[in-house]
């Protein structure tokens, strides 16, 4: 737990009194409480290899929560608890490294699924030595900060610019390609970009025209480009359908906080969120989630979700980063209904 948690931990833990004759009892009850994983909003708590285990387990683990107590947790919301950390991508690696791994990189990926890929270096040998280590770490890293969303991929790191594409890549890729473009013109789709990665079995089309367009035309385009790989006999491809322009943009204050809303809400399966985003003007937090509006827990899913987020960007910290600017958190449904 960093400094500024276990600061504000502190001063609170100060005025909390436990009687002598039951401190064995709490102390015996709390070490059996903080082995267990506690999910729930407001009980969401990393665990650390310090006094905090002991603290949070005596907390938490009671069957009633004091209002001191309460109030103690309460200052230290979730998607607080990730703005104060590493992101997750960056700790897995760091522990890699001081175990002697030869990571070269990882990152995340949400489309079309949700995957931390981690890329080994070194020989052949090598990569299948470590694998099972690596995906071992990766995943109790995971497992210890309840981000079950994500699933782990360890994969050998081939650098691209030393990579030359076989014949038979080569014909897959002018093939599709040409293909694909030619689809896309026939359907009068506006792109200007299709790049086929036979090596990642991945199809990039970028759409030229306003959002809205792209809105409207992103899934046929992504299930046309998926029938031509099949039509193909090209199986395993994933598309990724962009609208990328060239704009150069000042890296705003929201920029210092959407990654922790993005990595809290998107880490979680209890939360179904697909996609997180903002725009400045108005300030405006736009979380998507893969619930339909006419699941009946869709609302209190999106009202648990708002809270969330609400107690983040009030919090002391935040909010001082935000200046009290007035902001909008939209939360829709997978129909694109605002449940919230």
């Amino acid at each position: 737990m960093n400094d500024f948690l276990s600061n504000n931990v502190q001063k609170e833990v100060d005025k909390i009194k436990i009687p002598e004759d039951k401190l064995d009892q709490a102390i015996e009850q709390g070490l059996k409480s903080g082995k267990k994983s506690h999910r729930g909003f407001g009980k969401k708590v990393i665990y650390t290899c310090s006094a905090a285990v002991l603290l949070f387990g005596l907390l938490i683990g009671s069957a009633s929560v004091s209002p001191t107590i309460a109030n103690v947790i309460s200052k230290i919301p979730y998607l607080g608890q990730i703005f104060e950390t590493k992101d997750i991508v960056i700790v897995i690696t760091e522990e890699l490294k001081a175990k002697g791994y030869g990571t070269s990189l990882a990152g995340i990926r949400y489309h079309p699924e949700k995957i931390i890929e981690v890329s080994i270096e070194g020989s052949d040998e090598y990569f299948n030595d470590v694998k099972d280590d690596v995906e071992k770490i990766g995943r109790r890293i995971l497992k210890s900060k309840g981000y079950d969303a994500y699933s782990l991929k360890v994969n050998k790191y081939v650098a691209k610019s030393d990579y030359v594409l076989n014949e038979e890549e080569k014909k897959e890729k002018n093939l599709l390609e040409n293909e694909v473009v030619k689809k896309l013109k026939q359907l009068d789709y506006k792109f200007d970009m299709v790049q086929v990665d036979p090596t990642e079995k991945a199809i990039f089309i970028n759409i030229v025209g306003s959002k809205k367009y792209y809105n409207t035309i992103q899934d046929a385009v992504e299930k046309t480009a998926l029938e031509v790989a099949k039509v193909n006999k090209f199986k395993g491809y994933r598309i990724n359908v962009t609208r990328v322009t060239v704009e150069v943009k000042k890296v705003g204050k929201e920029a210092q906080i959407i990654s922790a809303i993005t990595e809290g809400l998107m880490s979680k399966k209890e939360f179904k969120v697909s996609g997180v985003g903002f725009k400045s003007k108005p300030l405006t937090f736009i979380i998507t989630t893969s619930i339909l509006s006419s699941d009946p827990t869709a609302k209190a899913l999106g009202a648990e979700i708002e809270s969330m987020i609400v107690e983040f960007l009030t919090s002391e910290e935040i909010s001082t980063i935000l200046e009290n600017e007035p902001y909008e958190i939209i939360i829709n449904s997978k129909d694109k209904k605002k449940i919230n």
